[in-house]
């Protein structure tokens, strides 16, 4: 696991850059996407969706991140060098599972289906690092 820190991968896809993010970068990431009412009323495990209700989904976030039980990956347009959205990777006990946030003026742009590729590609290579992170159950 120490690997997956240390080398901290990135990913360039034709408009944006994918890298992983520290406990920190997340938290900040998703108090700034989950506090978007339009985002948030899309995230079924953002159960209270006042900003209150956000801040503390985007504590949670980072202190996840920060014990190691998931991984953050930030998606930044490198055109305009602005963090946009995340992808949230956390071990299941179906596998390893996947959700994207994005913010909302970036919606119909198929923001998702590009960055997700070969973040997608780089967790089935690096699985073995992945099944160290403890599945959590809901």
């Amino acid at each position: 696991m120490n690997q997956l820190i240390n080398e901290r991968p990135r990913f360039e896809t034709d408009r944006f850059t994918v890298v992983l993010l520290s406990p920190t970068e997340a938290r900040k990431l998703a108090e700034f996407l989950l506090q978007d009412e339009r985002l948030g009323a899309r995230v079924p495990w953002l159960t209270d969706k006042s900003q209150d209700g956000a801040l503390r989904e985007a504590y949670g976030i980072g202190l996840q991140a920060a014990a190691g039980v998931i991984r953050v990956w930030g998606i930044i347009m490198r055109e305009r060098q602005l963090q946009i959205g995340a992808m949230i990777v956390k071990n299941s006990l179906d596998g390893i599972d996947v959700d994207a946030l994005v913010a909302p003026q970036y919606w119909d742009q198929d923001v998702i289906e590009e960055a997700a590729e070969p973040l997608m590609e780089w967790l089935e290579d690096n699985v073995d690092l992945y099944h160290t992170i403890p599945a959590v159950l809901h």
